[in-house]
């Protein structure tokens, strides 16, 4: 019983890599967010653009596809770590890196400029992941920095 009730305190964090799209600058454009996590599950996030005056509201999916996570990590841990830095550039569309990978948990708010030709290209690789085979579920837990950041408001 006593091995138990240690074994169950000591469940590791599941380790997860997501990629958030903040508004574009073509408003027919949905944000997104695309998901793995290390039991080779992908989950995607998408704005519904008919959304109404209530908020902003989403529909998730879950792959019926399993996809290769240590792939996904192993180029991220060797293109993103903790000693980059971004700057901010207001008319492009924003884009965030969250990720827990070996007990390490980092976010980068970002644009597709500042980033290395190696690192766009895992950028962009996540997020074509959206374009696998899906069923709608009810809900998954993403990061909401950029899902429901408020466009800012017109000068007047």
């Amino acid at each position: 019983m006593i091995s138990m009730l240690l074994l169950s305190c000591h469940k590791e964090k599941q380790e997860y890599i997501e990629v958030s799209l903040g508004f574009s600058m073509n408003p027919n454009e949905p944000r997104i967010a695309v998901l793995i996590n290390d039991k080779d599950s992908l989950y995607v996030c998408k704005e519904n653009l008919t959304s109404t005056d209530k908020g902003v509201k989403y529909k998730y999916f879950k792959s019926t596809q399993k996809i290769n996570f240590v792939y996904y990590k192993e180029r991220i841990l060797t293109s993103f770590y903790d000693s980059i830095q971004f700057k901010s550039t207001p008319d492009a569309q924003p884009r965030q890196i969250n990720y827990y990978l070996n007990g390490k948990n980092l976010k980068f708010r970002f644009y597709s400029h500042e980033l290395s030709n190696r690192q766009e290209e895992i950028i962009e690789d996540l997020i074509l992941l959206k374009d696998k085979r899906f069923i709608e579920i009810p809900y998954y837990r993403f990061s909401k920095d950029l899902l429901y950041e408020s466009m800012p408001k017109a000068p007047k």
